[in-house]
């Protein structure tokens, strides 16, 4: 038999983070009377007045000085510092056994302020980077091999669509924004041992240069090739995929609706919170890739809601035709457009120190123009860029206490693209494909770059909310979705394809994660949380029985055609036909089944049995033996990033049956190994893990694949992992008194 080896695969990473405001430094010595004096009246006040109108004040009072006048620059500083000290005070942090924080404070504002400080503890350094990365910085720290991408993000203009944002955002965005900022600047302040790599002054508007990151992300890779850019983003996004679960109470034991929260992202990039506001923001869930404030899936005590990457079309290319005589000139309908231009000098990393390039960027009503590789210069359309929203959507959505308020709250659909499902205490679940789609002629090819100056190619506005894809409430019970299209919600009952029209929809299939969702959900009744809990974990593997079943007919054909050869493969095929095809730390058989993912035969008369063979071969070579439980394959370790080798078999691991997603099972399990190192290691699915049920008491729990903490000293760096790795969860405390039982640590920010 002829066959040939194909290399293990599976891998993904992704890493990013921030500025801040500098207080004004002007002002005259004959008003700082008056300013102590509103400083002692404001800290008697609400905290509404002390963090919103004592800043207002001292920029009103503020004048250019005279020659002979001076400040003393530590005034204001102090006033800033004792804003911060006195927000703090009003905060108090729970630590739970698990290190997650739960936050309690009197305002909205106050518990942003105090999860930002939280975080930062636990991870600071990761928070600066995604900042550092999504304002096009990120070559000045990390070198020149970061340098088209911030070329790519400085065309983009986060920071100035950014700033204006922030600047028109309703008063309590704005509270949100600046409590960010305070928290990771009073962070800074408590901490000097911590050195920021770039960003010593976090900015307000920074937090909605993060949430920037569903724009830059949800850039379709044909729009990246055609504008001659195609691995620019490979560096941060890596590849999205997540699971999630609504459950009705018709289907459940206790009668109440369920969710499963299951994002498929790096097991390094979630963090987990619980923040608990007098003002009505109370919120658990998790934030991911060092960016966000506000939990981007999770619940509060009526429902909660989780998200899943969908691919809608909400870019386009654009071709502009220029003026040949002068190439500042474009057409735009019966017009002529000029050209906008501005200056970027960007800072790179180098050995020799710091060295700088400066770059002029053009853009036209479309967008930013690139030049790709046949010298066409096409501009880039984004949905929503410039007027962002996407926290504004969160905050919203988690202060919603039914389906009709929760409605309400996504109907702006700010969030760019997910597929978002809901379960709440109302009993109602709820499904729809989110995203801001343009409405578009439907005569073009949209998938191709369209005529700039055919002004039937602009957009016409955005679908709404109701003219999406959506189920509410199905006949089968349960609604899901893992990365999956929407025609393939249920079993059964799920939205028409026809009534849409097909340039929404950038190709979404279904998928093997949503295949066996479906026929978990389908096939069971009374489901308990316990049961609900175990199957977040399950580790079938659907296709198994039909491979095996391939493996034993063309067994049965050698047998005859080649007795002592079918003697070879006996052993083997005995493991898999008494697996009960799950995977499992301890079985040879989920090794041996897996391994044929991974090897390429080019056996004509016996395809499977020669793969077999290439995997018994390899697993010979490699460990001694081809017996080898699949858990001595497949690991779980935290790998130190700040040394050059991540992944090693001489450091402590943890067996692992999660599987990676092409497979089918639930518990994803994505896997990357080295030439260097015998085992593959986890690096890609499963990361946070929650179930909640929505009783007159929610009842949640949680996991991730890690731990709170990035620092490799912490309790908390790696203490969820045996939990995980054994497809356990810890209680995700909500209600005061069971956090107050549970915690270890009761504290002030920076106390």
């Amino acid at each position: 038999m002829k066959a040939s080896i194909k290399l293990n695969i599976v891998a993904v990473s992704v890493r990013m983070h921030p500025f801040r405001r500098n207080p004004d430094q002007t002002a005259l010595d004959s008003i700082r009377t008056q300013l102590l004096k509103q400083y002692d009246m404001l800290n008697k006040a609400k905290y509404i007045v002390q963090f919103v109108l004592f800043p207002l004040l001292i920029i009103g009072c503020i004048q250019k000085p005279t020659q002979n006048q001076h400040f003393d620059q530590s005034l204001i500083k102090d006033f800033s510092n004792q804003q911060l000290t006195d927000m703090s005070n009003s905060i108090t942090i729970y630590r739970d056994q698990f290190g997650v924080p739960h936050i309690y404070g009197p305002t909205d504002a106050s518990v942003v302020f105090g999860a930002t400080f939280a975080r930062a503890e636990d991870e600071f350094h990761y928070m600066e980077q995604a900042y550092i990365k999504l304002l096009g910085k990120a070559a000045s720290v990390m070198g020149e091999e970061w340098l088209d991408w911030d070329v790519f993000l400085r065309k983009l203009e986060i920071e100035k669509h950014s700033r204006m944002e922030y600047s028109k955002a309703p008063l309590k965005i704005k509270q949100l924004c600046d409590a960010f900022a305070d928290g990771m600047n009073y962070f800074l302040l408590k901490n000097p041992q911590v050195k920021p790599l770039l960003i010593e002054n976090f900015e307000p508007w920074h937090a909605l240069a993060g949430y920037r990151l569903f724009h830059v992300s949800g850039i379709g890779g044909a729009s990246l090739r055609q504008l001659g850019e195609p691995g620019v983003l490979d560096k941060f996004t890596g590849y999205l995929s997540s699971t999630m679960w609504a459950v009705a109470p018709e289907k459940t034991e206790s009668g109440h609706a369920m969710l499963f929260i299951n994002p498929h992202i790096p097991l390094d990039a979630p963090y987990e919170f619980h923040l608990h506001s007098d003002e009505g923001l109370t919120v658990s869930g998790q934030v991911a890739y060092g960016i966000g404030i506000l939990p981007i899936s999770g619940h509060n005590g009526q429902m909660g809601w989780a998200i899943t990457a969908n691919e809608p079309d909400i870019n386009d290319v654009y071709i502009e035709k220029f003026d040949p005589s002068d190439p500042q000139i474009y057409q735009y309908g019966k017009s002529e457009q000029t050209v906008s231009k501005w200056q970027e000098r960007i800072s790179i990393n180098t050995k020799a120190g710091l060295s700088y390039q400066d770059y002029t960027f053009e853009k036209t009503i479309h967008g930013p123009l690139f030049t790709n590789q046949d010298g066409q210069r096409l501009a880039l359309k984004i949905a929503k860029l410039s007027k962002g929203g996407v926290l504004e959507q969160f905050y919203h959505m988690s202060k919603a206490t039914n389906l009709s308020a929760f409605k309400q709250a996504i109907a702006p659909m700010d969030i760019t693209y997910n597929n978002i499902v809901y379960a709440g205490r109302d009993g109602h679940i709820f499904y729809v494909y989110g995203g801001a789609i343009p409405k578009r002629d439907a005569r073009f090819d949209w998938t191709q770059p369209v005529d700039g100056s055919d002004r039937a190619t602009d957009w016409m506005g955005f679908f709404s909310l109701d003219e999406l894809p959506q189920l509410e409430d199905p006949k089968t019970f349960y609604l899901q979705n893992s990365n999956s299209s929407p025609f393939f919600t249920t079993h059964d009952e799920n939205p028409v394809e026809s009534q849409f029209p097909k340039y929404m929809f950038r190709g979404e299939q279904d998928t093997p994660i949503a295949q066996r969702s479906r026929q978990i959900l389908s096939n069971r009744q009374n489901i308990s949380f316990d049961q609900f809990s175990e199957l977040a974990f399950d580790t079938y593997l659907p296709k198994a029985k039909r491979h095996i079943h391939a493996l034993n007919t063309e067994w049965r054909k050698l047998k005859l055609d080649d007795p002592q050869k079918a003697d070879f493969f006996e052993p083997a095929l005995e493991q898999l036909n008494q697996w009960d095809k799950r995977s499992a730390v301890d079985s040879i058989a989920s090794t041996l089944y897996v391994g044929l993912y991974f090897v390429d035969s080019d056996d004509v008369d016996y395809p499977y049995l020669s793969s077999l063979e290439l995997v018994m071969n390899h697993l010979q070579a490699k460990y001694g033996d081809w017996k080898i439980p699949f858990g001595e394959v497949h690991r779980l370790q935290r790998p130190d990033h700040r040394q050059a080798t991540t992944y090693m078999d001489d450091k402590p691991s943890l067996a692992a049956p999660g599987l990676p997603f092409f497979l089918g099972a639930i518990f994803t399990f994505n896997t990357q190994n080295s030439n260097t190192e015998k085992r593959n290691y986890g690096n890609h699915g499963h990361s946070f893990v929650s179930v909640i049920e929505f009783g007159e008491r929610v009842q949640a729990r949680s996991v991730m694949a890690y731990g709170q903490s990035r620092t490799p000293g912490s309790p908390h760096y790696f203490d969820q992992a045996p939990l995980y790795a054994r497809g356990q969860f810890k209680d995700a405390w909500y209600e005061l008194k069971e956090i107050q039982k549970h915690a270890v640590k009761v504290y002030k920010p920076g106390n």
